[in-house]
């Protein structure tokens, strides 16, 4: 989704210095001229960190989206060892055994082909590195529970463009399917709503839902209006809940 406003709601939805030094540091900082990739880089913002952090690593990301890749390089201009580019995950511009370590947060729920993609990143990571996947299982669970109308968009988005709110829980199976060995998993709470939601994630979710509904309004039928506000209305409701999961997972090329 090439939303102009899309790169500023990935940057105002995490904390990038907390992203690494929580999930990335302890497997990069003990790996001296590494090779690191990022797939699904985004507007670049942990790129910028882990290039700024660790000078003598290459710091690599890619993303299909040519307009994230612009803002992602203007963020990297003053560094020298970071570098963002414009492929698809499926066809990677590297060669075999390149990369030392790899990591991809919030990608793979937008993959129509989760296994093939993995297979690729199994092919460019060097025997004995290992991969990092971050993705959220059970999004859009809500209490009350949603109407059939809104679980049927869903559904159907699923079908047709590949998005996948479960996908979380599928990851172990994708990364031993592409070859890798596994090597750790965590699970933790990500979007954890009882009752109102505060402004700040309110205004993040109305961007979010603003754009996703313009994008699928075909899918919908016209009705993509009434299903925000759906949403937007449980999240303001002092009664609700809405909760997801959030997977991280180690594999290993063996």
């Amino acid at each position: 989704m090439d939303d102009p406003r899309e790169g500023e709601r990935l940057e105002r939805k995490v904390n990038a210095h907390e992203f690494v030094a929580k999930y990335l540091k302890k497997h990069v900082e003990h790996l001296p001229h590494a090779n690191i990739l990022e797939a699904g880089c985004g507007p670049g913002v942990f790129l910028e960190v882990l290039g700024t952090n660790y000078a003598d690593n290459t710091i690599a990301g890619i993303d299909i989206s040519a307009e994230r890749i612009d803002q992602a390089n203007k963020r990297l201009s003053s560094l020298d060892n970071a570098r963002a580019i414009v492929a698809d995950i499926y066809t990677l511009p590297f060669p075999d055994n390149h990369f030392d370590f790899i990591y991809c947060r919030f990608l793979y729920e937008y993959l129509h082909q989760p296994i093939v993609a993995t297979k690729e990143l199994y092919r460019v990571c060097k025997p004995g590195a290992k991969i990092l996947i971050q993705d959220l299982d059970s999004q859009f669970t809500f209490y009350p529970e949603l109407s059939p109308e809104l679980q049927h968009v869903l559904t159907t988005l699923k079908q047709r463009t590949g998005f996948d709110p479960d996908i979380g829980r599928k990851l172990f199976s994708i990364g031993k399917s592409a070859g890798f060995s596994f090597v750790n998993i965590e699970t933790e709470m990500y979007h954890k709503v009882f009752g109102k939601i505060d402004d700040h994630n309110y205004e993040l979710w109305n961007w979010k839902l603003d754009t996703a509904f313009r994008y699928i309004n075909g899918i919908v039928g016209g009705n993509a209006e009434k299903l925000q506000m759906e949403i937007l209305e449980s999240l303001q409701n002092e009664s609700s809940v809405m909760f997801s999961t959030m997977f991280t997972i180690i594999f290993q090329k063996l």
